[in-house]
C-alpha cells in the first residue's frame, strides 16, 4: 500500500520527471561525443603506430565502442539519480507551495517553512505567507464588519418596528414625541448608510481620488472650526490654533472630512476645555497634531481607534450618536492621499495626527 501511494506520488511529478530526463540526455550526449572523440583518437594512435594486426585492429575498435557503450549508460544512471534526488530536493518548497495554495482555496490558511530555502523559492515562500496572512485579515476584517452593521442596524430597526407594529394595532397613538423618535431612529440609520457610502467611495472610486487640488489647510481648518463655533462656544472649549502655512496637493472635500471628523471626535468627548492644533512639515510630509484631554481610550495599539465600528465604550458612543466609524473614514481618506494616521495617549491627554505628502506622488 505505501508503495503504491508513492509510485502514485512519483507519477505526479511530472516536472521533475522531465528535467530529469532532460539532464540524462543531455549528459548521456556530451559523454557519448567525448566518448567518440578519444576513441577516433586512439584509433588514430593505433593505426599510426601500425604495430596491431588488422583483426586486432577490429577487436580495438569493438571493445572501445563497448567501453563507450557502457561508460554512458552508467553516467547517464548515475546523472538520472543524482539530479532526481537534488530536483526533488528543489521541487519540495513548490509542491508544498501548491498544497498550500488548494488549502487557501479550501477556505484554510496554512503557513509554510520561510526556513527550508534561502534562494527564490524562499523568498516566494515569504510573500506566499504574507498573501495568507493578508487573506486571513480581510476576511476576519470582513467578517466583523458584517457583525457590526448587522449589530448597529438591529436596534434602531427593532425600535423604528416596535413602534410602528404598535401604531398599526392600536395599542398606542401618535403624537410629536413618538413621530419625533422614530424620527431620530431614522436619521441614525441614514447616517450610518451614507457613512458606509463614504468608506466605500474612498476604497473604491477613482474619480474621488483624482479630483485633487492645493489645498490651504489654515483655510480648512478656519472654515472647520466656523461649524463647530457655537458648539465650542457652548462647552466653554479653548483652540489654539497654529498651523504652518502650507497648501496641500489633495481632494479638498476629503480633507475637509477628515478635519471634522477630527474635531467631531475630541468635541464630542472633551474634558479638559482646550484643544491644541498644531500643523508643521516634517521629512516631506505635513503633519497634523490634534490634542486634547478627553475620556480614557483603551487602546491595545495604535490604530485600534481607527478601525471600523471601534468605540472605547460602546453604551456612550450610541447614546452621544456615534456610529464608530468617523475615525475609520479619517483613515481610509488619508490613505488614499499616501498618508498616515495615528494616536498618541498619556494620562487621557490624546493627540490624533495625520500626514500627506507635500509633492503631488500622493496621486
Amino acid at each position: 500500500m505505501r508503495f503504491k501511494t508513492f509510485l502514485h506520488q512519483i507519477i505526479k511529478r511530472k516536472l521533475m520527471w522531465k528535467l530529469t530526463l532532460i539532464n540524462s540526455i543531455v549528459i548521456g550526449l556530451v559523454i557519448w561525443l567525448v566518448g567518440i572523440s578519444v576513441k577516433d583518437y586512439a584509433c588514430y594512435l593505433v593505426e599510426k603506430g601500425n604495430v596491431l594486426t588488422i583483426e586486432q585492429r577490429l577487436a580495438f575498435v569493438d571493445r572501445m565502442d563497448s567501453y563507450l557503450l557502457t561508460a554512458v549508460i552508467l553516467s547517464v544512471i548515475i546523472a538520472a539519480f543524482i539530479h532526481f534526488y537534488f530536483i526533488s530536493r528543489l521541487l519540495d518548497p513548490l509542491h508544498a507551495l501548491t498544497n498550500a495554495t488548494t488549502e487557501v482555496m479550501e477556505g484554510k490558511y496554512p503557513q509554510l517553512d520561510e526556513r527550508m530555502t534561502q534562494d527564490e523559492i524562499g523568498q516566494l515562500t515569504i510573500h506566499f505567507n504574507e498573501m495568507v496572512n493578508h487573506i486571513k485579515k480581510v476576511e476576519t476584517d470582513r467578517k466583523k464588519m458584517t457583525r457590526d452593521v448587522a449589530h448597529e442596524l438591529r436596534t434602531p430597526l427593532t425600535n423604528i418596528n416596535g413602534y410602528l407594529e404598535a401604531l398599526s394595532t392600536g395599542v398606542i397613538e401618535g403624537n410629536k414625541e413618538l413621530y419625533q423618535s422614530l424620527h431620530e431612529e431614522s436619521l441614525r440609520l441614514t447616517n450610518l448608510v451614507e457613512q458606509l457610502r463614504q468608506m466605500n467611495k474612498w476604497n473604491h472610486d477613482q474619480e474621488a481620488r483624482s479630483d485633487y487640488e492645493w489645498v490651504s489647510m489654515e483655510s480648512l481648518f478656519e472654515n472647520v472650526l466656523r461649524h463647530f463655533h457655537f458648539e465650542l462656544e457652548n462647552q466653554a472649549i479653548r483652540v489654539d490654533l497654529q498651523l504652518k502655512s502650507r497648501k496641500l496637493y489633495g481632494n479638498k472635500n476629503g480633507l475637509m472630512q477628515v478635519v471634522y471628523n477630527l474635531v467631531q471626535n475630541v468635541v464630542r468627548y472633551d474634558q479638559g476645555k482646550w484643544i491644541k492644533v498644531r500643523g508643521f512639515v516634517s521629512d516631506g510630509e505635513y503633519k497634523i497634531q490634534i490634542t486634547n484631554h478627553g475620556l480614557p481610550i483603551p487602546v491595545d495599539y495604535q490604530d485600534e481607534p481607527f478601525e471600523r465600528f471601534y468605540r472605547a465604550d460602546a453604551s456612550r458612543s450610541r447614546n452621544s450618536g456615534g456610529s464608530g466609524l468617523g475615525l475609520a473614514i479619517v483613515k481610509e481618506i488619508i490613505e488614499s492621499h499616501n498618508g498616515n494616521v495615528g494616536l498618541v495617549s498619556e494620562d487621557n491627554v490624546h493627540t490624533f495626527w495625520f500626514t500627506v505628502p507635500l509633492t503631488k506622488s500622493n496621486t
